[in-house]
């Protein structure tokens, strides 16, 4: 049954009505470049739009799906279990690091970087084996320390398990997906994006059938998603990547860009997790559910747009030597996702607010200021993304950006959601992520301008 899926969707991404897309996407995509850059678009530009009309055409086809999925549950829960699954979901966020530890992301690196396919069989089992050994340590540990953590999070033993069961299929999904993304295989990807927006959807409206209307459908139906697309890509698709071989050259070198990687991992998930611990310490669960409701409606569109960007971008960008003429193209880009990224924001938020129902107030300056977050977030993640392809060096960037806009977000958080909110929360991501930006535009002029001149001097 699986295979026939696979085989259909991969047939579908061949026919001619998805060869005309992607001709008109690349099309617009050349036309675009030429607009912006002033020059015309070369053969790696067009490749790009190529594996960019793919992953566009997966993840619109799931986010049909995973949006309906969000709307029904959001409908028929309310705020209180809409923010029960969201305050799951945060938790799970931090209990996944150390299970993971960044190696995902050295991973896609690496593999994307090499042509060799011995060289990537031995990158992904060192990678795959490191994570099942740290997974069982981090296992048992939190079974050891199982009071203290529900403690931390001020919330029930039961909270905890599931944010344990939700992060351990979360990793076994992000290292599936990321392996894909390393061996440039992005219509696979494209494939498997629908496949888990179908079983996220399907899941959910059986729990909610058998009238099991609680948080924890959301959980289950997620995880089941996370689990069986993660089987279906191992099992089919990373066989041959796979040996009982840990390479130990390879994870030396993993392991020390992971090493950096996992700081930017923490203070990502402290700032995008944070606020929503904090608002059930101070508020309550409902507004957990209404701040995760206004957070996915703000971030819905641009997300989307951002997400099929970065997943190809990244491993194109690993593999490309003159990064420092990528950055400057990039730099002419932001203007654009300015100018258009908050009319979209603002309109995509109006509209999903209002398929949630009248459980989820519209308040259009909380609007104004989700949007606002949304687009700085997204610009900087977008640079993030592209430091992190330029190797140790550039990831050491990003993570003391990342790091500066996690710290500065805990004590904005703790400042803030006391006196105003909701608002006091999203306002302190905004006010953040604008210091993490001005951060890394001012590092990133610097770190080019340096690694020209060492350029010049090796010639």
């Amino acid at each position: 049954m699986i295979d026939r899926l696979i085989e259909w969707q991969r047939y579908l991404l061949s026919t001619s009505i998805i060869h005309a897309f992607s001709q008109l996407f690349g099309g617009l995509i050349s036309l675009l470049y030429e607009k912006i850059f002033h020059e015309s678009a070369g053969a790696e530009a067009m490749k790009f739009a190529k594996n960019l009309s793919y992953v566009g055409l997966g993840t619109i086809l799931s986010t049909i799906f995973s949006f309906s999925y969000n709307i029904i549950a959001g409908r028929v829960l309310g705020p209180a279990g809409y923010g029960g699954f969201t305050l799951v979901q945060s938790i799970a966020m931090f209990l996944y690091i150390p299970m993971l530890l960044g190696l995902n992301t050295a991973m896609i690196k690496y593999c994307a970087e090499s042509r060799d396919l011995y060289q990537q069989r031995k990158i992904i089992s060192t990678t795959y084996g490191v994570v099942i050994g740290l997974t069982i340590v981090t296992l048992l540990l939190y079974g050891v320390f199982r009071y203290q953590i529900a403690d931390v999070f001020s919330v029930s033993q039961e909270i905890i398990a599931i944010s344990v069961l939700f992060a351990l299929l979360f990793v076994y999904y992000t290292l599936a997906i990321s392996s894909l993304r390393g061996l440039h295989q992005m219509k696979d990807y494209a494939v498997f994006q629908p496949i888990y927006g179908v079983t996220l959807l399907s899941a959910l409206l059986v729990f909610i059938y058998i009238q099991f209307n609680s948080f924890k459908a959301m959980v289950y139906a997620t995880c089941l998603a996370y689990g069986i697309v993660g089987s279906i890509i191992v099992l089919i698709f990373l066989r041959k990547h796979l040996s009982f071989i840990i390479d130990r050259s390879w994870l030396s070198t993993l392991w020390k860009y992971s090493s950096v990687a996992v700081i930017g991992g923490i203070s990502f998930t402290l700032y995008t997790s944070i606020d929503r611990i904090m608002i059930n310490y101070y508020m309550d669960v409902e507004s957990v559910g209404i701040y995760g409701v206004y957070y996915y409606a703000s971030f819905t569109v641009l997300m989307l747009i951002s997400g099929v960007f970065t997943t190809v971008f990244f491993p194109t960008s690993s593999k490309t030597h003159d990064k420092r003429a990528l950055y400057a193209k990039l730099n002419k880009f932001v203007p654009y996702l300015l100018i258009l990224g908050v009319p979209a924001a603002l309109l995509g938020e109006y509209i999903i607010l209002r398929l949630f129902g009248e459980g989820y107030p519209i308040q259009l300056p909380l609007m104004l200021v989700f949007a606002v977050a949304a687009i700085l977030v997204t610009w900087y993640e977008i640079y993030a993304w592209f430091f992190n392809s330029e190797g140790i060096q550039g990831s050491k960037l990003t993570v003391s950006g990342t790091l500066i806009i996690a710290i500065a977000n805990i004590v904005l958080n703790l400042i803030l959601i006391p006196r105003f909110g909701l608002y006091g929360a999203i306002g302190a991501t905004a006010l953040a992520f604008a210091l993490g930006l001005g951060y890394n535009f001012y590092r990133g002029k610097r770190f080019f301008t340096r690694r020209l001149a060492q350029q010049h001097l090796r010639n």
